[in-house]
Parts: structure tokens; C-alpha cells; sequence
């Protein structure tokens, strides 16, 4: 996505909140209905959550695989513990512009299990596309197998691989592949990175950014989206509209 000199003065990176987080202290809990209603009140124009499948097929919201009921993908979803909402329950919850789904995949997966998980992640979205729509929808994952079988098994979906680490050379070819973004840790990311990966045809999603100098930096740099646990102070630090 090209952007000339005087658009990205005029505009900043999209921030969307990490698993709904908000920044306030005794907020809500993350990764639940009310943390991405008060994520939606204040004023993120995204929000990232954590999505396991059950045992029968259904799509769950949380961070860790271990829930008080056990591994969440060992449990059939009407055993999955109070609190932990749908997929589709999430959705519905999320008035922002963006929602940001990561796939989960057990680390003992083999590839073909990975794949299986992006496939049906994938096909589970786009039989619900009408809520929210496929436009408002970003699959993101660690696992390459996984992302790379939701962007085969639907390709209007905008997916991104996460990767946790220095951008290697490698990956700045992602964009041929077809994947919409690249999602790096902030620490990793310089410049030079940003420009080669957007020079792929890549979005460059930053995480997960709270300090007000990096927001800045990552800006200066040209990050197309900070996903933050302080998504309020990031919107007063860099103000104006996102470009996304």
C-alpha cells in the first residue's frame, strides 16, 4: 500500500487493542466481551484476540490453551468455562473497523494439523461473512501452515504471519505469496525492514507497542498498524486519522 509524503503527515498508524486491553487499571478482563466492548468505547479502530477450536469444531476466545477446565482444545465446547466467549459472541462485541483474529495452533501440530486449523478457521469466517464481513476481518497466526491454508482455503481474507524475532530475508517475499501483512515484534523492526516489507506490497503490523517513544518511532517509521495495550494514550500520542 503506497502512501505519498503528505498522506502519511496527515495520517497515523492504525492502533488496535491487544486481546481488548484498554490500559485502565481494574478494567476488564482481557479477551472477553467486556474487555472489546470498552476497547470499542474507547475509540480503538481495531482489536486483536486469541481464538482456540474445541474438540467438536467450535471457536473459542482466549490467550493460553490451559483453561481451569483443562487444554481448551481437549474440551468440547459445551465444557469450555464461563467466561470464555464464542467466536462468534466476540465478533458481535467488536464495534471497531478491524478485528484482528490470531489462530491458536498446539505447538506439537504437525503441518498438516496446522493446516487443517487455517482451513477451518478460514471456512468457519467466510460462512459468516455477512457478521462482520470478510473486509473487516484479519487472520494472523505463528504457525505458516496455518496462515498459508486460510489464505488458500479464502483468498479475499486478509491474513497476516506473526513472527516473533528479526525479519529475515526470506520473509520480506511473503507479498508474492499473497499474504496482506507481516506482523513483528516492535523491538525487531527498523526502518530499513518497514520500506523493504512495504516494498512487497506488505502491511507492517507492529507488536505490542505501549511506550508513547515507540508509537512515535513506529510512526516515524511508517508501521501501518500498533496493536497496544494502551490503545487511548497511543491515539492521543499520534492523533489525526488512520491510514488504514
Amino acid at each position: 500500500m503506497m502512501r505519498s509524503g503528505a498522506a502519511a503527515r496527515a495520517a497515523r498508524p492504525a492502533v488496535w487493542s491487544h486481546r481488548g486491553r484498554v490500559g485502565v487499571v481494574g478494567g476488564a478482563r482481557e479477551n472477553t466481551l467486556a474487555a472489546f466492548q470498552a476497547a470499542s468505547a474507547a475509540g480503538a479502530d481495531g482489536i486483536e484476540l486469541d481464538v482456540w477450536r474445541t474438540l467438536d469444531g467450535q471457536w473459542v476466545v482466549h490467550h493460553d490453551r490451559l483453561s481451569v477446565a483443562g487444554p481448551l482444545d481437549g474440551l468440547r465446547s459445551s465444557e469450555v468455562p464461563a467466561g470464555i466467549p464464542s467466536l462468534d459472541g466476540a465478533l458481535a462485541a467488536c464495534s471497531v473497523g478491524t478485528v484482528n483474529v490470531e489462530l491458536k495452533v498446539p505447538p506439537e501440530s504437525t503441518p498438516l494439523e496446522a493446516a487443517g486449523l487455517g482451513e477451518a478457521l478460514a471456512g468457519s469466517l467466510a460462512r459468516h461473512g455477512g457478521r462482520p464481513g470478510l473486509s473487516r476481518l484479519v487472520v494472523s497466526s505463528f504457525s505458516e501452515p496455518a496462515a498459508r491454508a486460510a489464505l488458500g482455503t479464502v483468498p479475499a481474507l486478509r491474513v497476516g504471519l506473526l513472527l516473533d524475532g528479526d525479519v529475515a530475508v526470506e520473509k520480506v517475499a511473503l507479498g508474492r505469496g499473497g499474504y496482506w501483512a507481516l506482523h513483528v515484534h516492535h523491538e525487531a523492526l527498523a526502518t530499513a525492514d518497514v520500506a523493504a516489507l512495504h516494498g512487497q506490497g506488505l502491511q507492517v503490523v507492529a507488536w505490542t507497542v505501549d511506550e508513547p517513544s515507540d508509537m512515535r518511532r513506529l510512526a516515524a517509521a511508517g508501521v501501518d498498524v500498533l496493536i497496544t495495550d494502551r490503545p487511548a494514550v497511543a491515539l492521543a500520542v499520534l492523533g489525526s486519522r488512520p491510514w488504514l
